[in-house]
């Protein structure tokens, strides 16, 4: 969930106080963190999606940790320069831009991951640009971005968002002519009504995770997280939801 802008990275990489914000110790155990490792998982797998992955903007590397643990060979790098959780820290390079990889490690990458990144950039499709150039290999990009611009909000301003996207404007940025098949869809459809109507009650939301603390919030958080994996599987991915996942395979 890392800022990468293509005139300078560094302008936009997270804050501390980002980090702690939408990183807490925990965050994975967050229903909005659980459903989303599924449906990452989920799709990557639908759309037959190979390793090696790489996930660009990977944090303390929440993702990695989760996928490797499902079986998916991946890995990961970040620009700003935080601590990578213990588990994935031999996975995950931080404080380093992917536009400084090594090109032999670059020409073994088979799927790019972006996963809340794109928004952060002014020019997202000449970032793509880029990292496609980088590593020339990778058939598959997959990315996650917040959804409805008409959501736009304190979050986004805290998160340096240029924007929230639905499913048109989310193809055509990772669409390019070498692109063979594409998949986008809403995600998490229940919290949209649920963000429309918080916003026009009270003008702003959180701009953080309140990770669960007893076995209570613990329970509440994997049923809800499971609700909205199970919605993301059975309503219509055009149903509008508060996030997007879309891939472009070339």
């Amino acid at each position: 969930m890392n800022a990468l802008p293509v005139s300078d990275p560094k302008d936009t990489a997270f804050s501390e106080e980002q980090f702690d914000k939408l990183y807490p110790l925990g965050v994975e155990r967050h229903y909005w963190s659980r459903c989303r490792n599924k449906v990452i998982a989920h799709t990557l797998r639908k759309v037959n999606a190979v390793g090696p992955m790489l996930e660009i903007g990977c944090g303390k590397g929440v993702v990695v940790e989760y996928l490797r643990n499902d079986g998916f060979d991946i890995t990961g790098i970040e620009l700003a320069p935080v601590k990578a959780l213990p588990s994935v820290a031999t996975f995950v390079k931080t404080g380093a831009d992917v536009l400084d990889m090594d090109p032999a490690v670059c020409a073994t990458i088979r799927t790019i991951l972006l996963l809340d990144v794109i928004e952060h950039i002014e020019d997202p499709v000449a970032f793509l640009v880029m990292v496609r150039k980088k590593l020339p290999n990778a058939e598959c990009v997959l990315a996650t971005v917040p959804a409805r611009q008409e959501l736009f909000s304190n979050f986004d301003r805290f998160n340096n968002h240029f924007r929230r996207y639905d499913l048109n404007m989310l193809t055509e940025h990772l669409r390019t002519n070498n692109t063979r098949s594409s998949y986008v869809s809403y995600v998490f459809h229940g919290l949209y009504p649920a963000a429309r109507l918080l916003l026009k009650s009270k003008g702003e939301r959180e701009v953080g995770f309140n990770v669960p603390k007893n076995w209570l919030a613990e329970l509440f958080n994997y049923v809800l997280g499971l609700f909205f994996y199970v919605e993301f599987l059975v309503l219509p991915r055009t149903w509008k939801g508060t996030s997007v996942i879309g891939v472009a395979k070339s």
